[in-house]
């Protein structure tokens, strides 16, 4: 390696070493000038202004959503949407879960959950029925965890789907149905 290049990439180790100090730090360069716009258009970039706070009061919970399954010979089966074919695939699905406890609008929230249903009902063609579980892992402050408190999953919301194929079929045999 030439001597040319090696001083450019220590001096742009260096650079992204200020960055992550930076946003360890929580300091807020500003958005004027071009360099501060660069310097944090790369910390959002490379996730250097992130803040490494990983262990700070200020960490939210987590949402977990679960689908057990349920078929007409009484076989349950739970299922997930991640699918494990990639890390980065399974990020977006937990982001898009996350999405339930951003959305306001009942209605809305509903929706989403349905199609969660929906999707999870197309990989199981056979199910009869699924019901989606999204549980809220409580994790307790570093005092309360002192204290002997420890970390559990809370019930945030059920919601039992079932194909509307078979709800109709289920109605007619009942004589409920059109």
């Amino acid at each position: 390696m030439g001597r040319r290049r090696a001083i450019l990439l220590l001096a742009a180790a260096a650079a992204h070493l200020v960055v992550v100090c930076l946003g360890a730090l929580q300091v807020h360069i500003g958005d004027g000038g071009w360099a501060r716009r660069a310097v944090k258009y790369y910390g959002l970039l490379s996730g250097a202004d992130s803040g490494y706070s990983f262990f700070a009061p200020g960490v939210g919970t987590s949402l977990s959503a679960s689908f057990q399954l349920n078929h007409a010979n009484g076989e349950t089966v739970t299922d997930v949407l991640e699918t494990g074919v990639s890390r980065e695939a399974d990020i977006r699905v937990r982001n898009i879960i996350g999405m339930f406890r951003l959305e306001e609008d009942e209605a809305v929230r509903r929706s989403l959950v349905a199609s969660w249903a929906g999707k999870v009902l197309a990989r199981h063609p056979d199910a009869d029925s699924v019901v989606v579980q999204l549980d809220t892992l409580d994790l307790p402050s570093m005092a309360e965890h002192r204290e002997g408190k420890v970390a559990g999953w809370e019930l945030n919301y059920r919601a039992k789907f079932v194909h509307h194929a078979r709800l109709m079929r289920a109605q007619q045999s009942d004589g409920r149905g059109p």
